[in-house]
């Protein structure tokens, strides 16, 4: 693979920068220090930028915002992406039946991107903003691996990091054949994923500082040692569990995984009757946007590797 323009990746950085902090402005100085570049070089990306609208300056503040020429991309990119644009109008639909907090997320190479949410305030701050990108690693993510093509799995799996054994990463292969053939996820609140939650509103804030992100890996290593998803085919009708959220998968016309909705938000545990009826309607707004969009599901569950 050709090595990247610098110059090119800064300005990647600045729109990806910008478009997870809508509303906002961030001085020269500011940018620079998220990009961690110099003042000049970022200088010469603004200029850049700006020249093409897709930053705009306020003289007064002295700061940058995203321009009008970032609106025509979005534009273009929903069109030629309907079942993001349907998923969106889904999570708030989901949300307000619910009462909960909903998102959506795509697959974006080695990341996951959050383009729609829906709840209430109060909550969402803990949650994955619009924009945001999160690293597409174990155990994030485990419905969305396991639709993945053997080469792509494993290059999930090595994200874990030089430290994973292979009884880590064959502990994953199996919990994301498990969730394909399950068809949905729900991921348990545990003191991690707890932590994680506090954590999001100052990824959104820094999505580029060292520091959080190493907390954030190591929270993330924690994770996968916790009892951390529900993955039991027939669970006892009398138990209940914390969970932390239900997800369903969206899928284009060539059956391909998308992406996927989740639900978060519930105050306190849930019977198993309660999870499956939730269950039950993330699925069936998953394929509505599915079909609507000229999706299908899947005919056949994955070989086992």
């Amino acid at each position: 693979m050709a090595r990247p323009a610098l110059s090119a990746s800064r300005s990647v950085a600045v729109l990806n920068f910008l478009a997870a902090h809508p509303g906002e402005s961030y001085t020269l100085s500011e940018l620079a220090e998220q990009a961690q570049v110099n003042v000049a070089s970022m200088h010469a990306v603004l200029a850049v930028l700006t020249e093409s609208s897709f930053v705009v300056r306020d003289r007064r503040r002295k700061s940058y915002r995203l321009g009008l020429s970032a609106i025509g991309v979005g534009l273009a990119a929903l069109d030629e992406h309907p079942a993001i644009k349907q998923g969106r109008e889904s999570v708030r639909e989901l949300a307000g039946e619910s009462g909960l907090d909903c998102l959506m997320s795509v697959n974006a190479g080695s990341e996951l991107l959050i383009v729609a949410e829906a709840g209430r305030p109060e909550r969402l701050y803990l949650r994955p903003r619009v924009g945001q990108r999160l690293p597409f690693m174990p155990p994030l993510a485990i419905l969305a691996a396991g639709h993945l093509p053997e080469n792509e799995l494993e290059a999930w799996l090595d994200r874990l990091g030089p430290g994973a054994t292979e009884a880590d990463r064959e502990a994953y292969r199996l919990a994301a054949q498990a969730t394909r053939r399950q068809g949905y996820a729900v991921d348990l609140e545990t003191p991690s994923r707890h932590q994680i939650g506090l954590l999001m509103p100052q990824l959104a804030k820094d999505p580029r500082s060292p520091q959080l992100h190493a907390h954030f890996a190591t929270l993330v290593a924690r994770l996968g040692h916790e009892q951390h998803q529900l993955l039991d085919p027939d669970p006892d009708p009398g138990a209940s569990y914390h969970v932390n959220n239900i997800q369903a998968p969206v899928f284009d016309d060539d059956a391909q995984l998308i992406g996927g909705l989740s639900l978060f938000g519930f105050d306190g545990p849930l019977t198993t009757g309660e999870i499956q009826r939730y269950v039950e309607t993330m699925l069936s707004a998953a394929e509505q946007v599915t079909r609507n969009t000229g999706g299908h599901m899947p005919l056949d569950p994955p070989l086992d590797r």
